[in-house]
């Protein structure tokens, strides 16, 4: 199957946005597990009662494949979410075993971005990357013995770059991320006028598994009353042995047909149907629906192979885990716009 351009250049699809092509790892916080400690300007922070934590919600790895199904590079871009959970509460015991602490601090509402430039990744899986660490938010609370809580925001504070050492391996259609993080944050109270360091250690365990193709938005009825019908067989894959379908059935036969794919869904009124990809969209050459060689009738049917587009690369978007939306346009000499249309897929590249 060719593969051309629509009217739409693909310079004008580049300007799709750049998150197309990252892996959500989801963090298995269980085995996410952290300790955390603390000096300050006046004594070291002990837990209150604990320093240990554990990390919840998204790390985002961009990867990029071989074709016998393993890595040779990667990069944190700088998204994702990790949450810290519990709350982390501290304290400066007093010199005297028997008075209050010299101070309480809580830190709430903490979330975590992990980010590094692109490093290698061994034949195992094994890496070792330069990461830094980010706070998407939090709130420090001081309580000094005697005085009133005071309150700094923590958005924003960056650790230092640290090399980790983890692995990151490929499986199947599943991504599997072990990171440990050795990372420390220089705070400042200026109300209290404490300062000091907050080192958190620990490893983010995670995955990412490719989805399955899912069939979205509605199809118009064509002129003889048949509802197309879209499918997919296969898996969309960045290096794929085999091919991926896209495939439409119960449309009229002996017609020209072509699909088109964009990167955002829609579902806006289209020449009596419904137009389920947002622009900008790309399509494949035309396809005769094949069928009854005589007479009219929905014996007729498509099928595209997005792995062979996937395998062209003249697409620079279609990267592994990038989320593709595609349809199937049609001849229809009997409606009054002459043309059909299916209902929509949504599919994922897979590494």
């Amino acid at each position: 199957m060719r593969w051309i351009p629509s009217v739409l250049s693909a310079l004008a699809l580049a300007t799709v946005a750049s998150a197309q092509g990252e892996l959500v790892v989801t963090l298995n916080q269980s085995q996410s597990n952290f300790n955390w400690s603390g000096t300050t300007s006046i004594g070291a922070l002990v837990g209150n009662p604990s320093t240990a934590f554990q990390a919840a919600g998204t790390a985002n790895v961009r990867i990029y494949p071989l074709a016998n199904d393993s890595i040779a590079s990667a990069d944190f871009p700088g998204a994702g979410d990790a949450a810290v959970v519990p709350d982390l509460h501290g304290k400066i015991n007093n010199v005297f075993p028997f008075l209050p602490p010299l101070a309480t601090f809580d830190v709430t509402n903490l979330h975590l971005q992990f980010s590094a430039p692109t490093f290698s990744v061994a034949a195992n899986g094994a890496f070792t990357a330069a990461v830094t660490v980010t706070a998407l938010s939090g709130q420090m609370t001081v309580t000094p013995l005697g005085s009133a809580a005071t309150v700094s925001d923590l958005t924003g504070l960056v650790s230092a770059p640290t090399n980790q050492n983890g692995t990151l391996t490929l499986s199947g259609s599943v991504v599997s991320l072990v990171m440990p993080v050795n990372s420390t944050f220089p705070f400042s109270d200026p109300a209290s006028g404490v300062s000091g360091s907050l080192s958190i250690v620990g490893t983010l365990r995670g995955s990412w598994t490719c989805p399955a193709p899912t069939v979205y938005c509605t199809a118009k009825t064509n002129s003889l009353g048949c509802v197309p019908s879209i499918s997919t067989t296969g898996t969309a894959k960045w290096f794929g042995n085999s091919p991926f379908f896209v495939q439409a059935n119960n449309v009229l036969n002996q017609k020209n047909g072509l699909l088109f794919y964009g990167y955002s869904p829609s579902a806006t009124p289209f020449q009596g149907g419904t137009k389920c990809v947002a622009p900008p969209t790309l399509r494949t050459a035309a396809q005769n629906s094949g069928g009854a060689s005589s007479g009219n009738d929905c014996s007729g049917s498509y099928a595209f192979d997005m792995n062979a587009v996937i395998a062209s690369q003249l697409d620079p978007l279609l990267v592994p885990g990038a989320q593709v939306y595609a349809q199937i346009w049609s001849r229809d000499p009997g409606s009054p716009s002459t043309t059909g249309l299916t209902n929509a897929v949504q599919f994922t590249v897979c590494p």
